[in-house]
């Protein structure tokens, strides 16, 4: 009985994986991590559900493909478009709701025209990426920077973060048309979760620490590592969030060049070119550590 309960509870763990993978190695797994011998254990191990769930990553990842690289850099780029559509988004509904909090009622077709059309075709080029529109998704992109800017140039002259969203996009959607016939597409339910993964990165409250009293700083402190360190430990296995995150972090450094003016003034900026500096380094290290892989394996 202790067996068959501690053979459930792995079985559960393995849903970490994708299911042809669960369907052709499930009960190898099973047999390797139960044994032989009867044994009265009624959980794994909290090593052995970890190793699961970064096994699972890992796979997702492209770490049991024949071309893992290949996979890294194709489902890369494409959830990397799909996340800094997502965040561009999120940055652009947050500021609407701020413009009617402060003002905006008062004028509706001014927020509108000035965020809200470039909002929605935002939105609309995102919803047809993630349903695996690509070639729609590359047009809503290409007009997201353009028409609105057209009718108010009012996100264009600020250089705001959700205007440069688009833009990013729009190159990494049209890129992603090449992807090769032998890398399958990124699963849309596994880019949702690495979407949300990466926008919960950019949520993390890291402009709390600038607070003077040290109680609430010392707490938002602690949150940014731990957050930071979630986020790490997952894109160590799964190394396409390591690509798909490099755009979002650059939607910040593009900001803050639009707005700086001099290349001396941006390097002042704490915020500015260490997210440039950090979103190259995780794409070299994703891309580098893949291909060891795949040479050890060879």
């Amino acid at each position: 009985m202790s067996s068959d309960v501690l053979e459930k509870r792995y079985r559960m763990l393995l849903r970490a994986y994708p299911a042809d993978y669960r369907r052709e190695r499930a009960d190898e797994l099973i047999d390797t991590l139960i044994g032989d011998e009867p044994t009265t254990r009624r959980w794994p191990s909290a090593r052995e559900a970890a190793s699961l769930v970064r096994g699972g990553l890992r796979v997702y990842g492209g770490g049991a493909a024949p071309r893992p690289t290949a996979v890294l850099f194709w489902q890369g780029i494409h959830l990397g478009a799909i996340a800094v559509l997502a965040l561009g988004a999120l940055i652009g509904l947050d500021d609407i709701i701020e413009a009617f909090q402060f003002g905006g009622l008062s004028d509706p077709l001014t927020v509108l025209r000035n965020q809200g059309i470039h909002e929605i075709v935002l939105i609309a080029a995102l919803v047809a990426l993630v349903a695996g529109r690509a070639r729609t998704a590359a047009v809503l992109a290409v007009t997201a920077a353009v028409v609105p800017t057209v009718i108010s140039q009012y996100l264009f002259l600020n250089g705001l973060p959700q205007w440069w969203a688009p833009v990013v996009a729009a190159p990494l959607i049209v890129l992603g048309l090449r992807r090769p016939a032998d890398v399958p597409p990124a699963p849309r339910a596994n880019a949702v979760l690495v979407t949300a993964g990466i926008l919960a990165l950019h949520l993390i409250p890291a402009g709390g620490l600038r607070m003077a009293d040290a109680g609430p700083r010392i707490v938002v402190a602690v949150m940014v590592v731990a957050g930071i360190a979630a986020f790490l430990w997952v894109a160590t296995a799964d190394q396409r969030l390591l690509i798909a995150v490099v755009p979002t972090l650059l939607l910040g450094t593009l900001h803050q060049l639009d707005n700086s003016g001099l290349t001396g003034e941006l390097l002042r900026r704490p915020d500015a070119l260490p997210s440039l500096v950090v979103a190259v380094l995780m794409a070299v290290v994703a891309v580098v550590s893949t291909r060891q892989r795949q040479r050890t394996r060879a």
